[in-house]
């Protein structure tokens, strides 16, 4: 083997050690923030009660208010108010801690450390994303506790839900970096973020699970990146046919892979936009990692 092979293989595997060298940094990065944004919550158990536990209080007022209600009609009141759970706490408790993060001047010291700015997202997205499960778990377990009646249309509606959940915390984590940067102050991030999640809410029919009490009209419920993924989780969790007599339709349900794909759409192009402004205003770094 001559001595200019020799030299090119001994490159190509301390370029693949830098790679790997790389990754593992990128990973402990990301758990960095993960494990730090959990441990803040964690902190203030008060608020981690009522964060999590939120939805879930509000769906058993709707249902004691309502008793009358079916089985199938209290499974789709579930599934929206959990979703707009999840919305809070991605744009809530997203927001309040990035903010804070601004506020205490901690990314005047990151912004001289070797942080990609990609893992402070994927890390504080981790950390939202469980937290986003638990209060929409804890929603649909007293859903049930209550008499409301869940199941799954077939193996294929397992991963739709799974993927249709993540990308939407995905997007409303996104949405809270925007909000935090153009208030500049904690106090008023958090009120902001708790307005869009409540404000989306309400204007949209609990998240389109309801579209009788939307103002919205037509096809745009199958289209909203809150109202698209409440309906396609409840096509798929709730065994039922008849939606205009459960008040979720018309418009018809959302149930071809398009919708899911629109949702992948909305959560790409979120997570682009995230990184971006992180990089620019948070790190001082341009406009991309």
């Amino acid at each position: 083997m001559s001595a200019e092979t020799h030299t090119n293989h001994d490159r190509a595997a301390v370029g693949e050690e830098q790679s790997r060298s790389g990754h593992r940094l990128w990973l402990e990065q990301a758990g960095a923030f993960a494990t730090r944004s959990l441990r803040e919550v964690r902190n203030s158990r008060l608020m981690l009660g009522w964060v999590v536990s939120f939805p879930a209080i509000m769906y058993l007022f709707l249902v004691v208010q309502g008793a009358e209600g079916t089985a199938a009609g209290d499974a789709i009141t579930s599934i929206g108010i959990g979703i707009m759970g999840a919305m809070f706490v991605c744009l809530y408790l997203f927001g309040d801690q990035l903010a804070s993060d601004l506020e205490d001047r901690r990314y005047a010291a990151y912004r001289s450390m070797p942080i990609s700015p990609v893992a402070d997202l994927a890390g504080r997205m981790a950390a939202g994303l469980l937290l986003s499960v638990a209060a929409f778990g804890l929603t649909i377990v007293v859903g049930v506790a209550t008499g409301a009646e869940y199941g799954f249309r077939g193996p294929e509606s397992i991963p739709i839900v799974v993927v249709a959940g993540l990308l939407t915390c995905i997007f409303w984590m996104v949405v809270a970096i925007p909000l935090v940067l153009a208030t500049d102050n904690a106090r008023v991030a958090e009120w902001a973020t708790s307005l869009v999640a409540v404000g989306a809410f309400v204007l949209t029919g609990f998240n389109g699970a309801l579209a009788e009490l939307s103002p919205i009209e037509g096809e745009i419920l199958n289209y909203l990146p809150n109202t698209l993924p409440t309906r396609l989780l409840v096509y798929h969790l709730v065994p039922a046919e008849n939606w205009a007599e459960l008040g979720a339709a018309p418009p018809a349900m959302p149930t071809g892979l398009e919708f899911l794909a629109l949702l992948a759409g909305y959560a790409a192009l979120a997570l682009v936009v995230g990184a971006a402004l992180l990089n620019r205003y948070c790190y001082d770094r341009g406009w991309w990692p």
